[in-house]
């Protein structure tokens, strides 16, 4: 009796700690599953604080002939740092935005741009540059662009510039990637600790997108037959995204065609120029998920060397971005538009007499 009573204990434990540990798979999701799931959940977005960086690590190219022109330039944006942070509210629909660059060596450049977005204007404080001085009267104020009036102006529809449906576009599109590629051949699971996430990136699953030269061709082949036909679908049947992309149905419909008229012997002629051309190639992105599944990080890095008619050129840059008081009330400072702007006109008519002074000289 007593020794039932300890296998009863025994096997009661037992049960209890598989029921546990299933409960701990259930509630982690497969790296596939976790994009999907993320992209979905993006969908809930209505406010948010972001912030990003790009660094261009490595370029190097030919600089003979008419290439060297361009040599002072290149040089620059090989030290050159992008980075930008603001805060977005869809409704009723704002995003403010500062574009920070520095360019570093002989030319060091250090300049900030802010920029205030609203679903028919949009102010971009003019850049008080070293070598481009502009009068004071000009200099650091804001130029209201107002964009209904542009298209008035120039007979084209009115630009539908929305970085939240942008952003969900983006996430649609995602969606469909993540949900037809091969789950084992491109995504991984990669520990928090080992992701090299940033202080103050609540991430509790991080997900590794990884593709080489070698995973290139079939990667071209599911884009072909699974992702770029769902892509169509999903323009086919959203008018708001068309009418942001400026695409009409007819021009999905040639796409459509075009897409059913590729061969396989198109793809692989295609694949064999890609091949000589491309020397190597690595891409890598780091997405963190928060415990709400809401995307909060990524990280891509992109490595490659390409033979460009038979000069080597090389490049390797990495852009980070990172999202942040998700559905909170975020900071905004210029609720109703920048008070000290001056318009387009005012604008021209300022740089007209600078320039017409510079002329004359």
């Amino acid at each position: 009796m007593r020794k039932s009573r300890v296998w009863l204990v025994l096997v009661s434990l037992m049960l209890t700690a598989a029921l546990v540990l299933a409960g701990c798979n259930n509630n982690s999701k497969s790296p596939q599953e976790a994009l999907q799931s993320a992209m979905k959940k993006s969908a809930e977005l209505k406010s948010y604080s972001f912030s990003g960086s790009m660094k261009i690590e490595e370029l190097t190219m030919p600089i003979e002939g008419d290439a060297a022109r361009a040599g002072v330039v290149f040089s620059m944006l090989k030290d050159a740092d992008l980075s930008w942070k603001g805060a977005y509210r869809a409704d009723p629909m704002h995003m403010e935005m500062t574009l920070s660059l520095a360019l570093q060596g002989d030319m060091a450049i250090n300049f900030n741009m802010p920029i205030v977005l609203k679903s028919d204007k949009m102010w971009i404080r003019i850049p008080n540059i070293p070598f481009l001085p502009l009068p004071e009267s000009i200099a650091g104020k804001f130029l209201e662009l107002d964009m209904k009036q542009m298209a008035e102006e120039s007979g084209q529809p009115m630009p539908n510039i929305d970085p939240g449906k942008s952003q969900k576009f983006a996430n649609d599109l995602m969606g469909i990637i993540f949900k037809n590629i091969d789950e084992e051949e491109y995504l991984s699971d990669v520990k928090v600790k080992d992701a090299g996430l940033p202080d103050g990136v609540d991430a509790k699953q991080v997900v590794r997108f990884h593709i080489g030269k070698n995973q290139v061709e079939p990667l071209v082949n599911t884009l072909i037959e699974k992702i770029v036909p769902e892509i169509i679908k999903l323009l086919s049947d959203n008018a708001e995204y068309r009418d942001m992309l400026n695409l009409k149905p007819e021009d999905l419909e040639e796409a459509k065609q075009a897409l059913e008229e590729a061969n396989q012997e198109d793809i692989s002629e295609g694949m064999e120029e890609f091949n000589k051309a491309v020397q190597s190639l690595d891409i890598t992105a780091n997405i963190g998920i928060d415990a709400n599944e809401y995307p909060v990080y990524s990280d891509v890095h992109v490595n490659a060397s390409i033979d460009a008619d038979g000069q080597p050129v090389t490049f390797a840059f990495k852009v980070v971005s990172q999202t942040s008081d998700i559905n909170k009330d975020v900071a905004l400072e210029y609720e109703n538009g920048p008070a000290d702007a001056i318009t387009m006109d005012e604008l021209q008519e300022q740089l007209g007499g600078l320039f017409g002074g510079i002329e004359g000289l």
